[in-house]
């Protein structure tokens, strides 16, 4: 979904290139990395108390592998700890008791210029405001790497995105409720009013 947003969010044509051959050839340690920790904090979403006590044994797993291992497989539990880590400091209970976290819809799309594209997010979110019921989404981004200068146009673009595919759903959405997650700077970032740009892509 990001290569999605970033291209969209492009109008040069060599910028628009680049893009295109990152998606087609992605780096095998991007695509590797945080493996072993992305399923269990996705599914903490839906936990009691983002299921802290779970989380806390999983970094010091990734603690004591870290230790056993060395060279990528060290780097990679490092990583993955703090992630568990910023995860468990970023997702306080009583900032999101306001929201309603559930299972996130598995063909979400969005058509552009005829051609249809699938729109992933982690979770979905629900809000009541007086008898109507919004709707939402949340995206996870993991970005500890020391190239960090592109992250909040992508998180921006990403969430610009997701609003625009959830748009003619059952539930009315709301920028507000569409969120991505930087866990490296603990920082949520939610979908702004004007998104104009999308349409144009």
């Amino acid at each position: 979904m990001n290569h999605i947003s970033q291209y969209l969010a492009i109008s040069n044509a060599t910028q628009r290139g680049r893009v295109i051959r990152s998606t087609k050839f992605p780096k095998t340690v991007e695509v590797a990395a945080y493996s072993q920790v992305r399923d269990a904090l996705k599914k903490s979403l839906f936990k009691e108390d983002f299921g802290r006590s779970d989380l806390d044994f999983l970094a010091d797993r990734m603690d004591a592998k870290a230790r056993a291992e060395t060279g990528w497989h060290q780097s990679e539990a490092l990583r993955s700890a703090q992630a568990v880590r910023a995860f468990q400091e970023t997702f306080d209970p009583k900032v999101f008791k306001k929201y309603t976290l559930s299972a996130a819809p598995k063909n979400l799309s969005v058509k552009i210029s005829g051609v249809k594209l699938n729109v992933s997010m982690d979770a979905s979110i629900t809000q009541d405001s007086k008898g109507v019921t919004h709707s939402g989404g949340l995206i996870l981004k993991y970005a500890f790497g020391a190239d960090r200068s592109s992250v909040a146009k992508e998180l921006t673009n990403a969430v610009g995105l997701l609003f625009w595919a959830l748009e003619g759903g059952q539930m009315e959405p709301l920028p507000r409720l569409c969120l991505a997650v930087d866990f490296a700077d603990q920082n949520i970032v939610k979908a702004r009013t004007s998104y104009t740009r999308f349409r144009q892509g």
